[in-house]
């Protein structure tokens, strides 16, 4: 089935269709919050609450209009929903501070490493940026997105993405000086 037809029975409340859905964009989902939550748990939360979204605001969907675009942007609101209401600034934790909660589950420790790796990376990295640098910085760099599908996304004006994206590359490079 195409996202289109799995979007319009979606619409018509076909709860099946929308667990194809969720099937298909979890793991986009997951990847794109836990690159800006730098936390497996808070992102997986994350994800869950962006699909609860969805269905609540499937209706309001313009069929015409790009899903993943839409979904992003869900899940970037969600993101900052989960850093404003933990009111903990992840970005600026000392790395050694953050050390992930295992898994109650052990059924991809191998999986499980590798997040925590790319984690602490992407941490380091971009534990100075704000918050909208980091989101920018992620969609841009990590996601491969262009500004204009960024602007979508974030509500935020091509001028402000460029400078975000400007201000996090020369800090991010200032942080790899400073490492390597």
């Amino acid at each position: 089935m195409d996202i289109t037809t799995v979007i319009i029975a979606c619409k018509n409340g076909d709860r099946n269709a929308f667990r194809d859905l969720m099937n298909g964009y979890s793991d986009f989902a997951f990847r794109v919050a836990f690159r800006i939550l730098n936390e497996e748990k808070e992102a997986q939360d994350v994800v869950q609450e962006s699909f609860i979204r969805v269905w609540e605001k499937i209706e309001s969907f313009k069929i015409e209009k790009n899903f993943s675009n839409w979904l992003y942007r869900i899940i970037v609101n969600k993101c900052y929903d989960a850093l404003r209401k933990n009111k903990i600034i992840l970005l600026h934790l000392d790395a050694q501070q953050w050390e992930y909660n295992k898994l109650e589950s052990d059924e991809n420790p191998e999986q499980e490493l590798n997040n925590k790796e790319l984690g602490i990376m992407i941490r380091t990295l971009t534990k100075n940026l704000s918050h909208k640098q980091k989101v920018v910085f992620i969609l841009s760099e990590l996601e491969d997105l262009s500004h204009d599908v960024i602007a979508e996304i974030t509500d935020m004006t091509k001028t402000s993405i460029k400078s975000n994206l400007n201000h996090a590359r020369r800090n991010i490079g200032e942080v790899l000086k400073k490492h390597l």
